[in-house]
């Protein structure tokens, strides 16, 4: 049987309090890094002419024609993987060692937010295309609870702190949640790479969906309307070329916009902005398929934070912090295309999908491609420098 194949550990996993390190040796940080100096991402492989082609109106996800990916707005190669649940995968960022890493520039919709003790993590969702690796996996936190609500997913980590695996548990069945730790690859769809020396967890997202078929899970297609694309840009006077989130002295990264190209690359931090040493940064890349980290839409959602558990630092002891936010109702929000800006409001119901629009309720419409969403408390802060955005995680601390 499946399970004796394939163990569910239930193991808990500390929350990670570690502080950000140097990156590897072989990455060159950078003050200011073109992204000239890194290769470009491949082209895109041409699609099969019997997909049809998209009208110059604007799109929803209720019209797409058939074969195209409502999380995208783009057709897709194989069109049977629209028939199944997406995959999502936490996807580490820390330790800087950890980089880069694999299969995220795959990934249809990534999410970056807060997650305990000045850090930050992937929530990386797959579904119009499969990634042969995506890692290095870690453990889960409560907001990837709402995540996966919100896009019907199932969700690969590595076990979570025991308070943060009982709430998933208690709202999601266990075939929605896999927490393999051990094994190979294949049969398991998640296997270590390496463990005599760096030990990272990674999975395969398509071996990860036949787990869920193989566990007699419910992998059919879910609703996933509700995003709107557009290939004609909305009007618009802000121009902005940098996006820079902050989230902590360790956490930190910008998105630049590459007008011949047309998308963001993204750059990371490359070490401990402390002592009086300002941030530096390096150009992101994937380690699966050697490409430059890019986005065609970048989003920084503001939501409130706040503490399930909070125990303040003590001596050597750093503090413990649950966190959990809400992603049911509205927010500010901010989208960025085509090197513009848009000013909006993010609203959701319970249960339904994220979206975007403008004051007067319009909807916004995404270009078509992949979006990475910037989450950050609501009591967080935006400055303005010519064509440079600045959004500084504010955290209140109860």
């Amino acid at each position: 049987m499946v399970q004796g194949l394939l163990m569910l550990s239930l193991a808990a996993c500390e929350l990670q309090t570690t502080t950000p390190t140097p990156p590897p040796a072989t990455l060159t940080p950078s003050a200011a890094v073109s992204s000239t100096e890194t290769e470009a991402p491949a082209a895109e492989t041409p699609l099969p002419s019997d997909i049809p082609v998209p009208t110059p109106e604007n799109l929803n996800s209720y019209s797409l024609p058939e074969g195209y990916n409502p999380l995208t707005g783009l057709p897709v190669e194989d069109q049977s993987l629209l028939d199944r649940r997406p995959i999502a995968v936490k996807v580490t960022l820390y330790p800087r060692s950890n980089r880069p890493q694999w299969g995220l520039g795959l990934a249809d919709i990534v999410y970056e937010y807060y997650h305990n003790n000045d850090l930050t993590r992937f929530n990386a969702i797959f579904y119009g295309q499969n990634a042969d690796w995506v890692g290095p996996i870690r453990s889960a936190r409560l907001p990837d609870e709402h995540l996966m609500e919100t896009y019907k997913s199932v969700l690969a980590f590595a076990s979570a702190d025991s308070r943060i695996r009982e709430a998933l548990y208690n709202r999601y069945p266990a075939w929605r949640l896999i927490s393999i730790l051990e094994g190979e690859c294949p049969p398991n769809p998640v296997c270590r790479y390496d463990p005599e020396v760096y030990n990272h967890l990674l999975a395969n997202t398509a071996r990860l969906s036949d787990y869920v078929d193989a566990t007699d899970g419910d992998n059919d297609k879910p609703n996933l309307e509700g995003m709107h694309f557009a290939d004609q840009k909305p009007k618009t006077n802000d121009e902005v070329e940098r996006i820079y989130t902050t989230y902590s002295y360790g956490s930190y990264n910008y998105w630049e916009y590459d007008a011949g190209e047309r998308v963001y690359y993204r750059y990371q931090d490359a070490w401990d902005a402390v002592g009086g040493r300002e941030r530096s940064y390096y150009l992101l890349t994937d380690r699966l398929t050697g490409n430059a980290i890019s986005a065609d839409n970048v989003v920084v959602l503001f939501t409130n934070h706040f503490h399930t558990v909070y125990v303040p630092a003590n001596g050597s002891t750093p503090e413990t912090e649950v966190v959990d936010m809400d992603f049911v109702g509205s927010g500010e929000a901010y989208a960025f295309r085509n090197g513009l800006a848009y000013e909006l409001v993010w609203k959701r119901e319970a249960g339904g999908m994220l979206a975007l629009q403008f004051a007067d309720g319009t909807p916004y419409d995404f270009k078509p491609g992949n979006t990475w969403f910037q989450v950050v408390n609501d009591s967080s802060r935006l400055d303005r420098e010519g064509n440079s955005w600045y959004f500084t995680f504010v955290w209140r601390k109860n």
